[in-house]
Formats: C-alpha cells, sequence, structure tokens
C-alpha cells in the first residue's frame, strides 16, 4: 500500500562540521584529521549548500539545528556566530529553537564558549567519553579527565544551562566499578542530558582493522548497563530513548524528530536528509559528498 503524506512532519537541520584534532580508532564517522581549517570559507560553503534545499521546505519551520562532527568547538566563535546569523537570514526559525553544538574536551576553551553562547547556540553537547585516564588513552582520546572536567566548568561559567555528556562504556579494560564511576562523576556535575553508548567496533575502523585487547562479553556488558541505569534512575535521570537519558523535561529535540520520523535538512560535507514532498506524495532521500574537499568544489 503506498502511504499518502498530507501534512509534513516536523523539521530539523544537522550541520556537519568534519574535522577532527585527530581520529578516534573507534570512530565511524565521516571525520578527517584537521591539518588547518579555513573554518569561515567552509561556512559560506554550507550556506550555499543550504540553498539546493531551500526550494523543497519553503515556509517550514525549523524546530531544531544540531552542528555536529567531527569536533565542531575547532571552528571559532566568529565562524558560529556567521553561520547561525546566516541561518536565520534563510530560514524560519521556531522562536524557541533548540540548537545544539558538539564539543570536546580538548578544544574547550572559556572565551570560545562564551562566544557560541552568544551566537545562540543554548545546548552543548560535550564528548568526556570517560573521566579515567587510562580508558581514555586506550581509546585513543586527545583529552585527560581533567580536561573533560573543566570542560563542563568552563561550560557553565559561559552560561549553557542545558548540557549533554557523551559517555561510552564497555571500554577495553574497563571494570564494572569503572564503569559505575564514570556515570557516578557524570552526574555529580548535574547535567542535563547524558547519553551513555556501548563501545561497538565498526567496520572500517582502526579498532576493526587492530581489535582492542580485553573486550567485555555480553554477560559483562549488560552487568554495566543494568548497574549504570539503576545509578541514573535514582538521580532522577529518565530514560527515555536507546541511549538516553534527561532530567526535568530536558530531552534532546533534535534526536526525537529522527526517532519520531520526522524530516531534517543535511548540510555539510557527507550529510544525510530526509524531506517529506507531501505534494508528491513522496520522501526524497538526499546525501552529500563525503570527502570536504570535494564538497567545497562543487
Amino acid at each position: 500500500m503506498t502511504p499518502q503524506f498530507t501534512v509534513a512532519p516536523p523539521l530539523s537541520l544537522y550541520v556537519h562540521l568534519p574535522w577532527c584534532e585527530r581520529k578516534c580508532p573507534y570512530c565511524d564517522f565521516n571525520s578527517y584529521q584537521a591539518d588547518r581549517i579555513d573554518d569561515l570559507a567552509y561556512v559560506r560553503r554550507l550556506i550555499d549548500d543550504l540553498q539546493a534545499d531551500l526550494p523543497l521546505v519553503w515556509g517550514r519551520q525549523i524546530v531544531s539545528v544540531f552542528i555536529g562532527g567531527g569536533t565542531p568547538s575547532l571552528f571559532s566563535g566568529d565562524a558560529i556566530h556567521q553561520l547561525l546569523s546566516d541561518l536565520r537570514a534563510c530560514l524560519n526559525l521556531n522562536p524557541a529553537i533548540e540548537i545544539t553544538l558538539e564539543a570536546n574536551p580538548g578544544s574547550a576553551d572559556a572565551t570560545r564558549f562564551r562566544e557560541y553562547r552568544d551566537a545562540g547556540i543554548n545546548r552543548l553537547s560535550i564528548g568526556v567519553q570517560s573521566f579515567d585516564d587510562g580508558l581514555l588513552q586506550a581509546i585513543g582520546r586527545v583529552h585527560d579527565g581533567r580536561q573533560a572536567r573543566e570542560a563542563i566548568k568552563t561550560a557553565r561559567s559561559a552560561g549553557f544551562e542545558n548540557i549533554n555528556l557523551d559517555l561510552i562504556y564497555a571500554l577495553p579494560g574497563q571494570t564494572l566499578q569503572q564503569a559505575v564511576s564514570d556515570i557516578e562523576e557524570a552526574i555529580s556535575f548535574a547535567p542535563e542530558h547524558l547519553s551513555h553508548y556501548q563501545l561497538t567496533i565498526e567496520p572500517n575502523t582502526l579498532f576493526h582493522r587492530h581489535p582492542p585487547t580485553h573486550i567485555a562479553d555480553d554477560e559483562q556488558v549488560w552487568g554495566m548497563l543494568e548497574r549504570c541505569q539503576e545509578v541514573l534512575s535514582r538521580a532522577g535521570y529518565q530514560h527515555y530513548e536507546v541511549s538516553a537519558y534527561e532530567k526535568n523535561g530536558r530531552r534532546c529535540g533534535h534526536n526525537l524528530n529522527y526517532w519520531q520520523f520526522g524530516d531534517y535538512i543535511g548540510i555539510g560535507a557527507g550529510a544525510h536528509g530526509k524531506l517529506t514532498l507531501v505534494a508528491d506524495n513522496r520522501l526524497l532521500r538526499t546525501r552529500r559528498a563525503r570527502q570536504p574537499a570535494q564538497w567545497m568544489d562543487l
């Protein structure tokens, strides 16, 4: 039976900034080690990229923006300010819109975080992954536990009232107690949201080609998940999505729109989109060129 599209669902925008300081061995995202980033040139190309989809979404309101990567916090405050200014000029943004930017502790900077907040970023997602220095080294992260703690404090002092912390469990050599300790320390910072992911070995990653030793088996993984969920529940966090926990109603609106089959424009190198074309009674899937240099030249 052919589906009938009578009303378009909510519409979000995903912006991909593909560069990292160093590629993590477990990461299968479309990201690349940065030697040099011309962030303002990339932003100009993003707006050109957006123009291609604008005729398909005229009159529709954007309910959320997610700036992901890569490591978006490598971009300057000026570049993010220019990006959001241009987006406001091109799109109808909901007055209560959620605008998320991903940040890594290794690139946390007080001035830059304040500039992001002043530009209009109102939700910061910090890739902590763990507070344990040994575990961070085991997964190739460029930051340590001290930098992770400082990044969270810096985000608060910059005025962010909606912070997500990303954590990974079942890390190489991680014990049950270490997994619980990471959750307990994360909770001590009172983040509005926690994302708690199991480490998985994905194709086309360094860990797939050279698997780490001391990976938890299924029973150990389940034990970590079960115990961490108990700790989160006691602390008042609601488990509302596979790997997501929120407190005081701070669910991630952008991710919920994905889960509820909403529409999204995807711009930037390797970004994907999905748009409901009601007049044509069809779904349109979009995909940008993966390689940043190729995408920049289109």
